[in-house]
């Protein structure tokens, strides 16, 4: 079909799996590090940093495998290393925050939305060509998903506390 992206690793499903799996072991890793996220910032910021490096390197070579770099990076590589910086803070944005989230107030709602953006970003990563390049529609689409997650938070927030104060009694006595 004309304009549809294809799938670098040959088949939809393989590249469903495959994001799948980066989406369950970027979780992982960060459920696993709770305890150091929840006593030092730095734990968060490094899972943030690799994530980001991972995640641009598969773009990266997806596109470096079909020889599909779009052509804007060709033609003006000052645009694409800011292009890429932003791109790099918002991917890391989404762990640092998902961490920091869950370790520190011990909600769920940003590791759901960790493991739906990475699946999403990792599949539209490992697509080529197409009416336009993945990371470009990141861009735009990327802080909305950023402040989705958040939002996600907050109501998760909202209702715990809503549960411990009116349903729970505010954990007062009834004597």
């Amino acid at each position: 079909m004309p304009g549809s992206p294809d799938p670098v690793l040959g088949n939809w499903l393989l590249t469903h799996v495959v994001a799948v799996a980066a989406a369950l072991v970027t979780v992982g890793v960060v459920y696993a590090t709770r305890a150091r996220s929840a006593r030092s910032f730095l734990t968060p910021a490094l899972l943030g940093g690799g994530y980001a490096l991972a995640t641009l390197a598969v773009w990266t070579a997806a596109r470096l495998a079909t020889d599909a770099f779009p052509s804007g990076f060709v033609e003006d590589p000052l645009a694409a290393a800011g292009f890429l910086g932003f791109s790099f803070l918002l991917l890391a944005g989404f762990v640092v925050v998902a961490a920091l989230l869950f370790a520190r107030r011990g909600l769920v709602a940003p590791l759901v939305g960790l493991f739906g953006v990475t699946e999403l970003v990792w599949w539209a990563f490992l697509h080529v060509r197409g009416e336009t390049d993945a990371l470009g529609m990141f861009l735009f689409v990327g802080p909305a998903l950023l402040v989705l997650l958040l939002v996600a938070a907050g109501v998760e927030y909202a209702g715990r506390w809503g549960w411990r104060r009116f349903v729970r009694g505010g954990g007062r006595s009834t004597t």
